[in-house]
């Protein structure tokens, strides 16, 4: 079962994490401004990640079976997920197999649309090899992060990467989807080129956009103040 945190009362908003993200690393600090609005909270993370165990593999069809799993036993009813980067990908994957439980999707930095050689330079920063070599600071970093099982898990996120090109979601997987979702790039961002959310916010029939000035890809650069009256603005138009 996936480890999460919970705060607050009312209806629920789950926050997913980026791919080698955490709740105290991505999350923590809007946990409380959210459950101020009159939500309950509920953040989570991965397997294999933080506080939650590896599970036998880590794939979008796991992550939507452990992430359902979760909700079930916590008996939530239908909810609005924030995800920043995989987060949001994996958002998009948990509602298309069941999109009667989403109500909406804020979906932060999240790349959509993968070339072949962009999908091979992510892989290779995912290699245990190349980061003892070349990056051994960050590698201390994951470890101290989510546990020597990092090393169990990394194999399998350079696969997942890997495979994004040939197996990853397609526009015409989105012509039907009815779930009104917010997409949000920094226009600075390393990875999400601004170009790319347009096309993806305009592929989504309920599709909308904002971009944040001066901002990069980590959610650590989205200044509060931006980032918390668009998010409030978005949430009161679910209703």
């Amino acid at each position: 079962m996936l480890k999460h945190t919970s705060i607050g009362n009312g209806p629920p908003i789950v926050l997913l994490p980026s791919m080698l993200g955490s709740i105290d690393s991505e999350w923590r600090t809007y946990m409380q401004p959210i459950a101020d609005m009159g939500y309950k909270v509920i953040a989570i993370d991965w397997p294999g990640h933080a506080q939650s165990d590896m599970t036998k593999s880590f794939t979008f069809r796991v992550l939507t079976e452990e992430l359902d799993a979760l909700l079930k036993e916590l008996k939530v009813e239908p909810a609005v997920f924030f995800g920043y980067s995989m987060g949001g990908y994996a958002a998009l994957h948990y509602a298309l197999k069941n999109r009667n439980r989403v109500l909406g999707i804020w979906m932060h930095g999240t790349k959509f649309y993968w070339s072949g050689e962009e999908a091979e330079n992510l892989a290779a920063e995912l290699d245990i090899a190349w980061l003892e070599e070349n990056k051994p600071e960050r590698l201390e970093k994951l470890r101290a992060i989510h546990g020597e099982g990092v090393d169990e898990l990394m194999p399998w996120l350079n696969k997942l990467v890997n495979n994004l090109p040939d197996t990853g979601l397609t526009e015409f997987e989105l012509e039907d989807f009815q779930v009104p979702v917010l997409v949000t790039v920094g226009d600075r961002d390393e990875l999400v080129p601004v170009s790319e959310a347009f096309d993806l916010s305009r592929a989504l029939a309920k599709g909308q956009l904002a971009v944040f000035a001066d901002t990069n890809h980590p959610l650590q650069s989205a200044r509060d103040h931006v980032v918390i009256p668009i998010m409030k603005d978005f949430l009161n138009r679910l209703d």
